[in-house]
């Protein structure tokens, strides 16, 4: 395979997953926004004690995910921005030791960095879990009808950019892989007529 085609598909997969995790932040803003419940001290201390752990419960799903979603918005859109990322230049033709370590420890970067993030998503969708089984719910959505189809298509969201981050990380590794292939080929040389 072509390092150029898996440099487009990467720049392609980055961009995916930046768009996601823009559409994750607006919607649960949206959801948070619309479903936050105002908190009333009155003399009857059921019904406020149900109301505080639900809110509470979402105060916390919101921040677990903006914190991950902070996170996938900036790497990537830093990725995209710096135009040596994973050029499609195979490593052999980096003469200086300077240069290959330095490709080598950006390879390791871009690497570890869809891991970690595929990470904090994961982190993100057991909190919603955990969250769900602490109140004794079997649904994880916590809400109305009309507020489940939003936060059921957040929340799919967020199983979407752990699959882009994965397959981000497969084509890094492809990458490496390829480039090392190329950077090994041997040419034989070409048969020079005798004089």
């Amino acid at each position: 395979m072509n390092p150029n085609r898996i440099t487009t598909l990467l720049h392609c997969v980055r961009l995916t997953s930046l768009i996601t995790a823009i559409v994750i932040v607006i919607g649960s803003l949206c959801l948070y926004s619309s479903n936050a419940l105002p908190l009333n001290i009155t003399d009857d201390g059921k019904e406020d004690i149900k109301t505080w752990i639900l809110q509470s419960i979402t105060d916390r799903r919101l921040i677990s995910t903006l914190v991950a979603a902070q996170a996938s918005i900036f790497c990537p859109l830093f990725v995209l921005l710096n135009p040596s990322s994973l050029s499609s230049k195979p490593t052999a033709q980096i003469t200086e030791p300077t240069s290959a370590t330095t490709s080598l420890v950006e390879m390791v970067c871009q690497l570890l960095m869809p891991l970690g993030l595929a990470l904090s998503w994961m982190f993100s969708i057991l909190f919603d879990l955990k969250t769900t089984d602490l109140i004794g719910q079997g649904d994880v959505c916590l809400l109305e009808d009309v507020g489940c189809v939003l936060f059921g298509f957040v929340y799919g969201l967020k199983y979407a950019i752990v699959i882009l981050f994965a397959i981000e990380t497969s084509l890094v590794i492809l990458f490496f892989i390829v480039t090392r292939f190329h950077s090994r080929q041997i040419q034989l040389p070409t048969d020079e007529p005798k004089n």
